[in-house]
This record gives C-alpha cells, sequence and structure tokens, in this order.
C-alpha cells in the first residue's frame, strides 16, 4: 500500500477515482491534501448521561455556527470539512493533524480513517489539547488527507455494504452506533421498539452470546474460487 504522491492525487482526480469539491490547487501538498473547514459544528451539551446505543443522540448536541465559537482548553466538538470527497475502491484515506494547527493544540486526527468507496461531507472530531482558547475560522485548511492505494481491489467497497451508514453525509453527522448490526439484532431478537428500551445487562449477555455463536475459522466461508482470488490456493 503506498502513499499517493502530489502527481498521482491529480491524475487520480482528472480520471473521477478522486473527488475534492470544490478543489483548490494550492492546497495539494508533495504527498497530501488540504482540507478546509465549514462553519457548521455541533457541541456537546453538558450535565447529560448519554446512551451511545440511542437513536435520538441528536437532542444531547447543540448546533452552532463556528464564526460565534471559541474552542476552550478541553473543549471537544464535531465539525465538518467544506469539500465533498469521494473514494473510488482501489482507495483508502487518512485524515492527519496539520503540523501548524497541532502545535497549537489542536487535535483533528481522532476521526482518521476512510474506506473504500466512502463519499460525502465528511465530519471531524476537533478536540483542544491545549491550555489556552483557540479561535477557528471557516474556510481555513483544518487537517490534511492522505490518500493510500488498495491492492488487490476488495471485494465490497464501503459503497456496496449493508451497513454503510456514513456514506453520502452531508451535514455534521453525530455517532449511528445504534445502527450497528449487532444492536439491530438485539432488538429483534428482545421485542424492543426503540434503543430506548435497551437493557444493559440483557445486552451484555446478548452480545457476549453472539460472539461465541458467530467466532469461525476465517476462511471456513470462503468458496475455493474466492480462496484462489485472493492468491490462498
Amino acid at each position: 500500500m503506498s502513499v499517493l504522491s502530489d502527481a498521482r492525487i491529480l491524475e487520480k482526480i482528472h480520471d473521477k477515482e478522486l473527488r475534492i469539491d470544490p478543489f483548490v490547487f494550492d492546497n495539494v501538498q508533495p504527498s497530501s491534501i488540504d482540507l478546509t473547514l465549514d462553519n457548521r459544528i455541533r457541541t456537546p451539551k453538558s450535565g447529560i448521561t448519554l446512551n451511545a446505543f440511542d437513536a435520538d443522540i441528536e437532542e444531547c448536541f447543540e448546533e452552532k455556527i463556528l464564526d460565534e465559537y471559541v474552542l476552550k482548553p478541553g473543549d471537544f466538538i464535531i465539525g465538518q470539512i467544506k469539500e465533498t470527497i469521494g473514494l473510488s475502491k482501489r482507495m483508502t484515506g487518512l485524515i492527519q493533524n496539520r503540523n501548524s494547527l497541532i502545535r497549537l493544540g489542536i487535535n483533528v486526527g481522532l476521526s482518521s480513517y476512510i474506506n473504500p468507496g466512502y463519499f460525502g461531507q465528511l465530519p471531524i472530531v476537533i478536540h483542544n489539547l491545549g491550555s489556552f482558547s483557540v479561535d477557528l475560522i471557516p474556510g481555513m485548511r483544518i487537517c490534511q488527507l492522505i490518500i493510500f492505494d488498495v491492492r488487490p481491489d476488495p471485494e465490497r467497497d464501503y459503497s456496496q455494504r449493508k451497513d454503510a451508514k456514513y456514506l453520502g453525509e452531508s451535514d455534521v453527522g453525530l455517532s449511528k452506533l445504534y445502527m450497528d448490526v449487532e444492536f439491530e439484532e438485539y432488538l429483534k431478537e428482545y421485542n424492543k421498539k426503540s434503543t430506548k428500551e435497551i437493557d444493559k445487562k440483557e445486552l451484555i449477555e446478548f452480545l457476549e452470546q453472539r460472539i461465541k455463536e458467530k467466532a469461525t475459522d476465517a476462511l471456513k466461508g470462503l468458496t475455493d474460487e474466492e480462496k484462489q482470488k485472493i492468491g490462498l490456493l
């Protein structure tokens, strides 16, 4: 797996295997491309005990306009890049900090991995690790996208998966943990009408049992044709 250079980034954009819109040529670095910050953010409300599996997680956050907000020490917010990005099944991406911002204590690298086949306006987690407040400005270069070749091509890219819950996102997206397949199976098994009815002890037992039942030899379910395709025969 190799990192795309500036020349190959431009080549992939030309070949429509990579989408970055709007595209600013000056933001292309030797082996990455800088992405800019949108003006919408979500901030967590204080004093709330969060049920991470709840479908109504939005009520735990406030939506704000960034130019009216200063990121204080210890603050955690969810922002969004301005660009719509799209990766073909032959590429994967990593979001990394810009040196200039991490030296101020601003960490954006927590929301780092992008699957092959993803497209959308990527939300980013922004955390102030420093000891002083920082005024973030919409349109500033907030992070850098590093792109890798994927070889061989995946059997199913992100856009082809049933559980691609963040595909095509265009708002400041929050966690959709409640859409994980194991939680949907739990709700169905115990006839729960919503995630608000989750019983923690019951869920723990269900997940432990599910792991035991699902655990198997990684190659057991593959046909000889599939094994041959990935070089195992």
